[in-house]
């Protein structure tokens, strides 16, 4: 599966808007997300791969897969980590958001994550260098 990135960008957002530090699977599908999409669980994953995303307390996201493709859901506090928090406001900058959808169409969710890091380090340098009147 593809990783679809206004599909992320929707899900990091959904964990933000919680009023309290945590949300969970409920919260989450009041938000429009469905916990049986496979993409759902797919973006849920991905995110918790690069530590995006995590349990508050234990390990796991609340899941449980059985033999026959049966999944259930504990309805565990699921948290958006300080990490989480910096990929969110990078791909909330307009200019990382557009190069990222054109130019890294097809990367993984690690180099998603590193490239919109040092775009938005970029972007910033040269505002704060333009807002000190030091532009060359």
């Amino acid at each position: 599966m593809k990783i679809d990135h206004d599909y992320l960008k929707e899900l990091l957002e959904a964990f933000e808007a919680s009023d309290s530090p945590t949300t969970d699977i409920q919260k989450l599908e009041q938000q429009g997300f469905d916990r049986r999409e496979n993409r759902f669980l797919f973006h849920l994953q991905i995110l918790a791969d690069q530590h995006l995303v995590e349990r508050e307390r234990g390990c796991g996201l609340g899941y449980k897969k059985g033999a026959d493709g049966y999944m259930s859901w504990s309805i565990v506090p699921l948290r958006l980590t300080a990490n989480g928090h910096e990929f969110l406001e990078a791909i909330r900058n307009s200019e990382v958001w557009g190069t990222i959808k054109s130019d890294f169409k097809d990367a993984s969710i690690g180099t998603l994550w590193r490239v919109s890091k040092d775009l938005l380090e970029g972007y910033t340098k040269k505002k704060v260098t333009s807002l000190l009147g030091l532009d060359e």
